[in-house]
């Protein structure tokens, strides 16, 4: 009996002491590095700091370079804290743009300005973009090139050229498009040229609010041998709405007025025209997963009869990602013009144009 009271008291007392030793021990965390002024600093839900640069932050989207790992793109709920060294735009959800050192912690936000501080909730910030006009992070794009080359029974080149390069800012979104398509036919030692057409769009948004922006400056260029469009320049303004914007869908939609001048290569009468446009858009940019986006862009013009009553422009497809910042498009385009006119010795041309065409593209 006197042994087991005697081995009861002895656990008993290692209890005791263990609670006294945990007690006393201090809980390890990882340490909070010293903020060099030389970086940006980040801190990710799960503890770990990354220092870099801050490129922008749009739609619950966190962009970050560091020299380790490159471009990085964070959900901005994985985002614990974030430190700026250089000044930052600041836009929050009334539309208000205010400026200066930025720091992210415990659900606020921090602007240090002229030596003062600004506290802020954070479900209040919009957008984060570098004060600093010059900065590399205000722009984005990417560049596809496809090649299709035919020897023996057929003598064919084919080949595609798409190019986009876009600018933003809290206020602002600066894009322009690219697209070229060439087809040559070398059968017999004979050129034909099959396809030859090219088409140049840019325009500058300005964001009234969260979902409702202008768009101030919208031009097309557009030539196209098989439609006897030998140029067709269209400027006009329209007003845009996002119906859905979150990290994984933008759906916006666009409508105003323009104006057009098409000249044909060969008519039986003027080869200038000018109508008045109503044109109507629509782009649909979904996130399938970190490596597959698919795009719907949709164009279309109410033009008058003589310009080709309506003109549209179809561009779907989806876009992989297989490494680092190279991706693999498979794009289906259509280009309509519901009253082609004829050149002065031939039929009418086709109304419908169909291109199917699988690129390599890289985006910076």
């Amino acid at each position: 009996m006197n042994k087991y009271l005697s081995l009861i008291i002895a656990l008993i007392s290692f209890t005791s002491y263990g609670q006294e030793i945990l007690e006393h021990m201090d809980i390890w965390s990882p340490p909070t590095p010293v903020f060099s002024q030389n970086f940006d600093w980040l801190k990710l839900r799960s503890g770990e700091w990354l220092k870099g640069d801050i490129i922008s932050m749009y739609e619950d989207e966190l962009e970050f370079e560091s020299e380790e790992f490159n471009t990085i793109i964070f959900d901005w709920q994985d985002v614990t804290e974030l430190r700026s060294r250089f000044d930052q735009q600041i836009r929050f959800a009334n539309g208000e743009v205010k400026e200066g050192f930025l720091i992210v912690k415990d659900q606020h936000l921090v602007l240090i300005s002229g030596g003062s501080e600004q506290h802020y909730p954070l479900s209040e910030l919009l957008s984060i973009t570098s004060s600093s006009d010059d900065r590399k992070g205000l722009w984005d794009g990417k560049i596809s090139l496809g090649i299709d080359v035919n020897s023996g029974n057929v003598n064919q080149l084919d080949y595609l050229v798409n190019a986009r390069i876009q600018r933003r800012t809290p206020f602002t979104r600066f894009r322009v498009d690219y697209i070229y398509n060439y087809s040559k036919s070398t059968f017999d030692d004979e050129d034909k040229v099959l396809t030859d057409t090219s088409r140049l769009t840019l325009y500058l948004d300005w964001f009234y609010s969260s979902k409702t922006f202008f768009r101030v400056f919208d031009y097309e260029y557009f030539t196209d041998v098989q439609q006897n469009i030998k140029s067709r320049d269209t400027l006009g303004l329209s007003l845009g709405y996002h119906l859905v914007k979150n990290k994984r869908l933008q759906w916006d939609v666009t409508l105003g007025p323009s104006y057009q001048q098409t000249v044909y290569y060969n008519t039986s009468d003027e080869s200038d025209q000018k109508s008045g446009v109503i044109a109507l858009g629509t782009l649909f940019d979904y996130s399938i997963s970190s490596k597959i986006d698919y795009i719907f862009d949709y164009q279309l013009q109410f033009v008058e009869e003589n310009s080709g009553k309506r003109n549209s422009h179809l561009k779907t497809g989806l876009e992989f990602e297989f490494r680092d910042n190279f991706e693999l498009d498979f794009t289906f385009f259509i280009d309509r013009v519901a009253k082609p006119v004829a050149s002065a010795d031939s039929l009418p041309p086709k109304s419908n144009d169909y291109r199917l065409i699988l690129s390599l593209g890289y985006d910076f």
